[in-house]
């Protein structure tokens, strides 16, 4: 049961640049299957969980708890960087606007395929082997992430208040990175 809160946490703070949900809000305003683009994306984030989690519980019975640890570590510091990297979603662009549904939900499966948070999803599994329960809280911190966006619109993410609770969320991950990694040498308990 600490998977599911573990991967919560962790895919909200890695999600808090708002980058699926300007993505998602973009979509939903300018395609007008709104329902079908919901389904999609959480889908493909779902399906690409699943993956995620399945191999990070299959490397929790061939590797030991301190390689584990160190891939947590480097899971959250990788997440932090990417929270601190700023840049546009990469998948919106006039294509996905008239694109045939299959051709968007194979878009965002390969888009959302090695994301942050499924690095997240897989080692944190890793350290459990409880992958079903840190698939399910990583939907739910994605989703939780996403709301504000999907509410408020894409602007949000410019507002000051945003970029600051970005950067918190990057300093905390960090935080839990360095201090997972000095866990796994041992230098704390």
């Amino acid at each position: 049961m600490d998977a599911i809160m573990l991967a919560l946490v962790a895919v909200l703070l890695a999600n808090a640049d708002g980058r699926s949900g300007i993505l998602l809000s973009r979509l939903l305003s300018a395609r007008p299957d709104r329902r079908m683009v919901v389904g999609i994306a959480f889908g493909a984030f779902l399906i690409n969980a699943i993956i995620a989690a399945t191999a990070g519980a299959i490397a929790n019975r061939m590797i030991g708890q301190g390689v584990a640890a160190l891939l947590v570590a480097l899971a959250m510091l990788s997440a932090a960087g990417a929270l601190l990297w700023r840049g546009q979603p990469s998948l919106f662009d006039d294509k996905v606007l008239t694109a045939t549904p299959t051709m968007l939900a194979g878009r965002m499966l390969v888009a959302q395929f090695g994301d942050r948070s499924h690095f997240l999803i897989g080692a944190l599994a890793a350290t459990s082997g409880a992958g079903q329960w840190a698939a399910a809280g990583a939907l739910v911190g994605w989703t939780l992430a996403m709301l504000p966006l999907l509410a408020f619109g894409p602007v949000l993410a410019d507002r000051r208040a945003a970029h600051m609770l970005r950067w918190a969320s990057a300093a905390i991950l960090a935080m839990w990175g360095i201090v997972t990694a000095m866990g796994a040498f041992g230098l704390v308990a």
